[in-house]
């Protein structure tokens, strides 16, 4: 195949990929029980550990930015593929004139807006009510998109799971989803973790997000900018090519 045949090939797969998303967000995403989960679980989770701190919005909107965009971006993403597993709509998309990358493409490309749009709650929020101020506007836009992209990943990963029941997929997430809650410096500062904690949350996504919230909001990050960025990076590669390995191999059984 040549360059140009290829990169043909790419086009489409990405307008195709689009296609599922907003196909995706339209049946999925915009529905009211979806957007009040994605916003307040994250909210409730957060005033349930910060009521009682003396804490003002810049230290407090980064953390729970992190968590909506966590939440939001891998939950409802791990949920569509068993679904329509179920439904047998899945079985559709992949005997349809698309790569299976494409569709797991889509399938991602969708949670990653939902996660973008409402992690933006919190920060709009912060800056209306509080009067906030975010120290570097600048890096609050990739730090979003990074952290979104990876924890879209991380749906498509845990849909991989041989199970069409939806219930036994989130039940999974959970038990993945929530220890990294409580393990990446949001409710506990990663300085004041002992060593063998930290080591644990260097293994989380969520602790990088959550370094780049305060990095860019408050300016006072654990990490620099630059290592969160490329942690990012890798765990979004590492677990969308995992997750469509997976698949292929869920496709072949």
């Amino acid at each position: 195949m040549t360059w140009r045949e290829q990169t043909g090939r790419g086009r489409n797969d990405l307008f195709r990929a689009w296609a599922i998303a907003r196909k995706d967000i339209r049946i999925y995403y915009l529905k009211p029980p979806v957007i009040i989960f994605g916003t307040l679980m994250p909210l409730f989770m957060f005033l349930a550990f910060m009521v009682r701190r003396n804490m003002d919005a810049a230290a407090l909107i980064p953390g729970l930015m992190a968590m909506t965009a966590f939440f939001a971006s891998s939950t409802v993403t791990s949920a569509t593929i068993p679904w329509e597993k179920g439904q047998g709509t899945y079985n559709r998309l992949l005997v349809a004139p698309l790569s299976l990358f494409a569709v797991i493409m889509g399938k991602a490309m969708a949670g990653l807006l939902f996660g973008l749009l409402v992690s933006l709650v919190p920060l709009i929020i912060g800056i209306a009510v509080f009067g906030m101020e975010v120290r570097h506007p600048w890096l609050l836009p990739g730090a979003l998109l990074v952290s979104v992209c990876s924890f879209a990943s991380l749906g498509v990963l845990l849909a991989s799971a041989p199970s069409r029941n939806v219930g036994d997929v989130m039940m999974l997430g959970n038990v993945i989803r929530l220890p990294l809650v409580f393990v990446s410096g949001i409710f506990i500062p990663l300085q004041d973790l002992p060593s063998w904690a930290r080591g644990i949350a260097f293994a989380s996504p969520l602790t990088y997000c959550n370094n780049l919230m305060h990095g860019s909001i408050s300016g006072d990050s654990y990490l620099p900018a630059p290592v969160a960025f490329v942690a990012l990076l890798g765990f979004w590669a590492a677990f969308l090519l995992a997750g469509v390995k997976l698949h292929e191999i869920g496709k072949r059984l």
